[in-house]
C-alpha cells in the first residue's frame, strides 16, 4: 500500500512537473507566412488570431497578441486594440513616449500605456518589431496585464521575448 501511495505521489509530481511553466512550446507568428518563432510556457494557452496568435498566461492575468500587418495597416490595428480595450472596461490613463531602439541588428519601438480597470490598475505595452523583411511587415507586440500579473509573469514574459526568433 505504501508503494502505491508513493507511486501514485511520484505521478502526481511528474504530471505536475511536466505541465509547470519550466517546459515550453514554440509559437510560429502566422502560418501561412511565417516569420518568426516565440516560446511560451506549456501551459500558458494559445490561439490563433486573425493576423498572428494570441497567448494567455493560466491565471488570464496576462494576454499577450503577436500580430503582423504592413506599415499601412497598422492604423486599423491600433483602431481594433482600442476597441477591444475599451469593450472590456480598460480605461487608459497615461502614455509613454515612444522609445525606438535597435535589438539585434532590428529596430523596435517600445510604447507603455497605464490603464485602469475593474479590477485594478492594469499596463498595457506596444512593441513594434521590424524583422527586416522584403514586404515590409511589422510585427506588432501587444501586453495586457494587471499589476500583479505583471509581475507573478515577469520571468515568463522576458523569457518568452528574449527567445523570439526570426525566420
Amino acid at each position: 500500500m505504501v508503494r502505491m501511495l508513493a507511486c501514485a505521489l511520484g505521478l502526481t509530481l511528474c504530471a505536475a512537473f511536466w505541465s509547470g511553466p519550466g517546459f515550453a512550446k514554440a509559437l510560429t507568428v502566422t502560418d501561412a507566412d511565417p516569420i518568426a518563432v516565440v516560446t511560451f510556457p506549456d501551459n500558458w494557452r494559445s490561439a490563433k488570431v486573425k493576423r498572428g496568435v494570441e497567448v494567455k498566461s493560466p491565471d488570464e492575468e496576462v494576454y499577450v497578441w503577436l500580430e503582423v500587418a504592413t506599415p499601412g495597416e497598422m492604423d486599423a490595428l491600433q483602431k481594433e486594440h482600442d476597441k477591444y480595450f475599451a469593450d472590456q472596461g480598460v480605461k487608459i490613463t497615461s502614455s509613454s513616449e515612444t522609445v525606438k531602439n535597435e535589438v539585434n541588428g532590428r529596430m523596435w519601438s517600445f510604447t507603455e500605456l497605464k490603464a485602469k480597470h475593474k479590477d485594478g490598475d492594469q499596463i498595457i505595452r506596444y512593441m513594434a518589431i521590424n524583422p527586416n523583411l522584403a514586404s515590409g511587415k511589422i510585427i506588432l507586440m501587444t501586453y495586457w496585464a494587471s499589476m500583479a500579473g505583471h509581475k507573478d509573469h515577469d520571468k515568463a514574459m522576458s523569457a518568452a521575448i528574449k527567445s523570439l526568433a526570426f525566420k
